[in-house]
């Protein structure tokens, strides 16, 4: 009963004559949903050493499980395998979300793997972990490509994708399978030391000239590993197309040869006209004066101000920068060797 009706009621009570009282309901509800019940339950971990079996590895003596705010049975420490299992049930514990990390120790007492995660107990539950090389982890890499007329998802197949190439840190570059990076969890990085890493993609395929083989997309990202904990990181491709380039170098009205203009080297720089980036940044891309044609080849669409210095030593002796030169870049068109260059006219500094 609420409170107007009680009070309504006590009225009653004292009243010579009886009286009727109605409830408009219009107070709101009465109550409360209650919160769903939760269970407690047991864990049942299962643990991988560097995606391979406790066999694989016989100089891991055992398994420290480390939980804050619980006590574990003999410390925390288990056999890698037990009863044909590489894992372990621990049993009790209240709903919650729990912190782990899981340690396998050698037989000279070093720690050789680790992972770390979360689990939530509302029941019992299994949690999976596969542990790295203590301080080492990896990541999984998956991508994808921008829409087209094809599909809003496109398959490699319809992005016109044949082969792909990765780089991570500047290492060697590496062949990868375009399929692998769109399904399931992704390509596997090797094993990485803690910290940010770079990763650089370069999908090939047949240009819009019918040429097998050219850069269609490329992309870069970073991202984190930390020991223990393998992750997942998707990467987005964009188009590119690209650019040859050679220069003359004229002296008023004569032309010169590198050598008789005494350079020893040029300073190429493209500007993004629609987001006002410099490609390589304040300091340019260093080229031989007699390297022509330079190819650019993973450009994004769009407009570009191409400046070229010529130097020598420090000194800027000859460049365009008082009129650069401006260029389109068009997806899926590159240039090779073979194809005319775009020449730009470079005259002496006065």
């Amino acid at each position: 009963m609420n409170a107007r009706i009680l009070a309504a009621f006590l009225l009653c009570l004292t009243a010579s004559t009886g009286c009727i009282i109605i409830d408009h309901d219009d107070d709101g509800p009465c109550c409360t949903t209650p919160p769903a019940p939760t269970y407690p339950g047991d864990v049942t971990f299962f643990w991988t050493l560097a995606n391979g079996r406790c066999a694989d590895w016989p100089e891991v003596k055992s398994i420290k499980i480390s939980i804050p705010g619980e006590t574990l049975h003999n410390g925390g420490v288990y056999a890698c395998n037990t009863a044909g299992e590489d894992g372990i049930v621990l049993h009790d514990f209240v709903a919650g979300t729990y912190n782990y990390t899981i340690q396998a120790i050698s037989y000279s007492n070093e720690i050789v793997f680790e992972g770390r995660g979360d689990f939530t107990v509302n029941g019992n539950v299994r949690e999976v972990v596969d542990l790295t090389p203590n301080g080492m982890s990896y990541a999984l890499i998956s991508w994808r490509f921008p829409p087209n007329t094809s599909s809003p998802n496109p398959t490699c197949t319809q992005a016109g994708v044949t082969s792909i190439k990765a780089q991570i840190d500047g290492g060697e570059w590496v062949n990868l399978n375009c399929a692998d990076g769109m399904t399931g969890g992704g390509v596997e990085t090797p094993w990485l030391e803690d910290g940010t890493h770079v990763i650089n993609l370069v999908a090939y395929g047949r240009d819009r000239a019918g040429r097998d083989g050219m850069p269609l997309y490329t992309s870069q990202s970073t991202f984190v590993t930390s020991a223990g904990t393998p992750r997942s990181e998707q990467v987005d491709f964009f188009a590119v197309g690209g650019m040859s380039l050679r220069w003359e170098l004229w002296d008023g009205g004569t032309r010169r040869s590198c050598a008789e203009a005494g350079l020893t080297g040029m300073v190429i720089n493209l500007k993004n006209k629609a987001t006002g980036e410099l490609v390589y940044g304040a300091a340019g891309d260093p080229q031989s004066c007699t390297g022509a044609p330079i190819l650019y080849q993973y450009l994004k669409p769009g407009q570009y101000e191409v400046y070229i210095r010529g130097m020598k030593g420090s000194t800027i002796a000859y460049s365009n920068e008082d009129l650069p030169d401006v260029l389109t870049v068009t997806a899926f068109e590159q240039k090779t060797a073979s194809d005319p260059s775009y020449t730009v006219a470079l005259y002496r500094e006065l």
